[in-house]
């Protein structure tokens, strides 16, 4: 009986825990408002409508190589979500161009490597449409790894393929977030200012691999500011 009565009386202390836990989920939305927090983007966006129809307009450039291909994917999905999925006609071109630098690890008496760490940056450059204008741009950086295990060639491909997807993810995510706060910060009147890109290493360099022909257009500025115009003059963030 003691047993028994025991169990009820946990289970009754679970439930009650339980329900102050809703309770407190409940509130924590209500809290973070009140202390001014605004998401990014993702379905509470639909509280910033101006920012998720910009990021709903956006298209994406071609990006070259497997990798590009599986970024431009990934991204994508990204703006997809971030906009709640809604179709809107194109305002802006979102131009990026990725690279790697590849480092060998755990190298074993013969030179060969047991596991290599990838660095990947992705230059990204935001463009109007109509007048073609860059209006903001950046750098994204992501690090990975893989192991490669000895004459196991199709388990050390599959383990770099899933490294790149998940590269991609990074990336991708890391991109929508900078362009939703370029245009919040442009919703709210905040000048913003150019980023000087990450300088590509030359193509004879053996430790960088870089999609071919990718590269980020140079476009003029505009000076009027916010969503419907440029955002002024060039700067250099150092």
């Amino acid at each position: 009986m003691r047993r028994g009565g025991g169990e009820t009386g946990g289970k009754a202390v679970a439930v009650a825990r339980r329900g102050v836990l809703r309770g407190l989920a409940a509130l924590a939305p209500l809290a973070l408002a009140a202390c001014g927090f605004r998401p990014i983007y993702g379905p509470a966006a639909a509280n910033e409508p101006a920012i998720a129809d910009e990021l709903a307009a956006i298209r994406v450039g071609l990006i070259a190589d497997r990798f590009g291909q599986v970024l431009r994917r990934t991204l994508q999905q990204r703006l997809a979500a971030a906009s709640g999925h809604a179709t809107k006609a194109a305002r802006w071109d979102l131009v990026v161009t990725p690279s790697f630098s590849a480092e060998g690890l755990g190298i074993q008496p013969d030179g060969a490597a047991t596991r290599v760490r990838y660095i990947a940056t992705a230059n990204w450059t935001l463009l109007r449409l109509t007048p073609r204008e860059t209006v903001a741009n950046g750098f994204e950086r992501a690090i990975d790894a893989f192991n490669i295990q000895p004459s196991q060639y199709f388990a050390a491909d599959m383990s770099r393929e899933a490294m790149e997807r998940r590269l991609a993810e990074v990336l991708a995510t890391e991109v929508v977030q900078r362009v939703a706060l370029n245009f919040r910060g442009l919703q709210d009147g905040v000048a913003p200012r150019l980023i000087e890109p990450v300088p590509q290493a030359a193509p004879s360099d053996p430790s960088i691999i870089r999609p071919p022909g990718a590269i980020i257009p140079g476009q003029s500025l505009g000076e009027q500011g916010g969503l419907s115009g440029g955002i002024g003059p060039a700067g250099a963030v150092r």
